[in-house]
């Protein structure tokens, strides 16, 4: 997809000077796209490589059908067209990307959000806790976008370089001063936030996640890391006090930075009062000054997010009522700990964790507001990596009392195994019960909640869930769980696997 056009274009010699391997006759772009079947005449295209295909073998389509100009990798048996070898294209395109659209980010506050688990939550937080103080901020995250003027739903897959561009544009020109940008490792990966200068970037905490994608810790790590490499000279960096990882970050960085925490000494910190099934009470606490904040969204990982977003602002010179203020005015997040009110004497919960490290958070949050048995429906991704589907099961065995072990993809061939890998994690399989299909297993998990217990939901949030058949309507865990809850969900008894 191309970018926005520019009607006197940009100098690809000037602003790639830095990463040019060869020098061609330069040329001014006006638009971009990475997709060879749809340039037109005068776009620039960009070759890149995925796990999928590798645009430098498309690019004498690209030229063919009148690419002005091809940014690549290497050189090319492409005549008549002008190369710009560049060690990164990828970043390349974000750049042009950037640059067409006028650099917003260099008019902008822009503050980038990452870490394993939380960004999405923090994104919001630090959005509704700017609304208190009265700045007009734009938002990029996991849920959609909003530009000052419409609010957006996600697009599917990766934030791409010219929707990053498209809306930071729009932010700008609707007058707004501050965006907030979610950004996952595999964005930071593929170089989405290229040409992006960041006023400030907050890692919430970096665990474990993604194996299958990264390959390894240490290169997930590294991912984590690049946001800071957008980072502005004056810039800050948000940190968590109780993260390994984090610490490590902080003692090799030479730009300002603010640390958050519950355990550790850190600069901006919380002491938990109350937890209850609806609620939780904490003070927050910045130097001398200290403020109680009352919050509907539970759980020691939702103060975590409170932390981060409270220090990200406190950065920007907001009084920690006003931080308070907003914190409390996020009420509910789809998909985040979710509360389904569902009238009888257990409670209910759906929440996206899909990861060791989510799961055991969400866990964790419901045994401390439970009297009774926790009873978590969970399942793995399809593409999940074997030992992160045994490590599902070694958190759900110690942490739930009754595991429902189930699917997300109806029609995926290898749900069975996935459920097998999961279970070989427990350490006493008897707590695992597998039913594949999804509505039934919620279904049965409710049917065996009593008075004191809690439901936790858990792997998709307020994604859809996948019609099994052609005459349903979609749906997600919440709107499942009324269902059921309300008698409007009509199935067999549900065929339970055993363990």
């Amino acid at each position: 997809m191309s970018s926005l056009p520019h009607a006197a274009g940009v100098s690809l010699r000037e602003l790639l000077a830095d990463d040019l391997t060869v020098r061609p006759r330069d040329v001014r772009a006006k638009s971009i796209t990475h997709d060879a079947r749809s340039v037109q005449a005068g776009d620039v295209f960009v070759a890149v490589v995925s796990a999928e295909d590798d645009g430098h073998d498309v690019a004498a389509d690209a030229a063919r059908r009148g690419a002005t100009a091809i940014i690549c990798e290497r050189l090319l048996p492409v005549f008549g067209v002008p190369q710009f070898v560049v060690s990164d294209s990828r970043a390349a395109y974000g750049r042009v990307c950037q640059a067409l659209v006028g650099n917003p980010s260099q008019q902008l506050k822009v503050i980038g959000v990452t870490g394993t688990s939380g960004k999405t939550t923090v994104a919001r937080l630090m959005s509704s806790i700017f609304d208190a103080h009265g700045a007009r901020t734009g938002l990029i995250d996991s849920l959609g976008s909003w530009d000052g003027s419409d609010c957006r739903s996600a697009s599917d897959g990766e934030l791409s370089p010219p929707t990053l561009a498209r809306t930071l544009a729009r932010i700008e020109a609707h007058g707004l001063t501050h965006a907030i940008l979610e950004v996952s490792s595999q964005a930071l990966c593929q170089s989405a936030l290229a040409g992006v200068e960041l006023h400030a970037a907050c890692i919430t905490h970096v665990g474990r996640d993604h194996l299958d994608w990264h390959g390894t810790l240490e290169n997930y790590r590294r991912a984590k890391r690049r946001i800071l490499d957008h980072l502005s000279v004056k810039g800050v960096a948000i940190l968590n006090a109780d993260c390994q990882e984090s610490m490590r970050i902080l003692s090799t960085l030479n730009q300002p930075a603010l640390t958050i925490g519950l355990k550790k000494p850190a600069e901006i910190t919380a002491q938990i009062i109350e937890q209850h099934v609806n609620e939780q009470i904490f003070v927050l606490t910045a130097g001398d000054d200290s403020v109680g904040v009352r919050t509907a969204i539970i759980g020691d990982h939702h103060v975590y997010n409170c932390l981060s977003a409270a220090a990200t602002c406190l950065a920007y010179g907001i009084e920690l009522t006003t931080i308070a203020r907003g914190l409390e005015a996020v009420d509910s997040l789809p998909g985040r700990m979710e509360r389904v009110v569902c009238g009888d004497g257990y409670s209910v919960y759906v929440d996206a964790a899909k990861s060791p490290d989510t799961l055991r958070a969400c866990l964790r949050a419901s045994r401390q507001v439970t009297s009774g048995r926790v009873i978590c429906v969970f399942g793995a991704d399809e593409n999940a990596a074997r030992e992160q589907r045994k490590a599902l099961g070694r958190v759900a065995g110690a942490l739930a009392d009754v595991s429902v072990i189930t699917s997300s993809e109806p029609r995926s061939k290898g749900r069975r195994d996935n459920s097998r890998d999961i279970v070989h994690g427990f350490a006493n399989p008897r707590k695992a019960h597998v039913i594949l299909d999804r509505g039934e297993a919620i279904a049965w998990a409710l049917e065996q909640a009593s008075d004191g217990d809690t439901v936790v939901v858990a792997g998709m949030g307020d994604r859809l869930h996948a019609a099994a058949a052609a005459n349903e309507l979609p749906c997600d865990d919440c709107d499942m769980v009324r269902q059921i809850l309300s008698g409007q969900y009509r199935t067999a008894a549900p065929h339970r696997i055993a363990a």
